[in-house]
């Protein structure tokens, strides 16, 4: 080899570090990578842009298909519930009333049945049970047969 210490030295190093920043090249060469950088990251994007590519994105569509779906179930669970529950305070409305105490409670199921837009039979009922508790509560009769 021509120059044996000459890589090994440290003045080597460091008079090749201070020539490639001194020419300019190695820093035009990192000042080139930091605006490219800059300009991926000021890059704006309007609201309707970011709408019009989330619209089209296969994981949107197939999360709002999912959501309604969801929805759907949810709407026909909710009416079914809320059938159960005219039936179940229909049931008690109808039920042989024995005491003061139950018959109150059917006055509540009758309020409740017709809060939740129950009508007909149990509209009925529930006008009977209030006379007949306005009757009881005038004679003071709370004997049930």
């Amino acid at each position: 080899m021509l120059f044996p210490g000459l890589f090994a030295s440290p003045e080597f190093w460091t008079a090749l570090i201070v020539a490639s920043v001194g020419s300019g090249g190695v820093m035009a060469w990192i000042l080139r990578r930091i605006d490219r950088h800059l300009d991926r990251h000021d890059m704006t994007i309007t609201r309707d842009e970011l709408d019009r590519a989330l619209a089209s994105s296969p994981v949107i569509v197939s999360l709002e298909a999912k959501l309604d779906r969801d929805f759907a179930r949810l709407d026909e669970a909710d009416r079914d519930r809320r059938a159960i529950r005219l039936d179940v305070l229909r049931i008690e409305m109808f039920a042989h009333t024995s005491t003061r105490t139950q018959h109150e409670r059917q006055l509540e199921a009758g309020k409740e049945y017709l809060a939740l837009g129950g009508n007909g039979l149990g509209h009925a009922r529930y006008d009977a049970l209030k006379q007949d508790y306005v009757r009881r509560e005038t004679s003071d009769d709370w004997e049930y047969r």
